[in-house]
């Protein structure tokens, strides 16, 4: 699972028996106790440069370079 400060996603899927298989890998890594699944605030307010803003996807940060 993808968290506030995950910025890369990877995935892969397979049919195996008739059934889809979708493994993803997250950088960092989520689901770690203690941590947030998401930062609040107004939006784009932790954006360190610039925030989109297309329909689809309003209110993003741009990953780190």
């Amino acid at each position: 699972m993808a968290w506030a400060n995950t910025y890369q996603v990877g995935c892969g899927a397979r049919l195996c028996n008739g059934n889809y298989v979708v493994v993803c890998r997250y950088n960092p890594r989520g689901n770690i106790l203690g941590q947030n699944i998401y930062e609040t605030g107004s939006t784009c307010s932790s954006c360190s440069n610039t925030c989109t803003t297309a329909y689809l996807y309003k209110g993003l940060c741009p990953a780190p370079n």
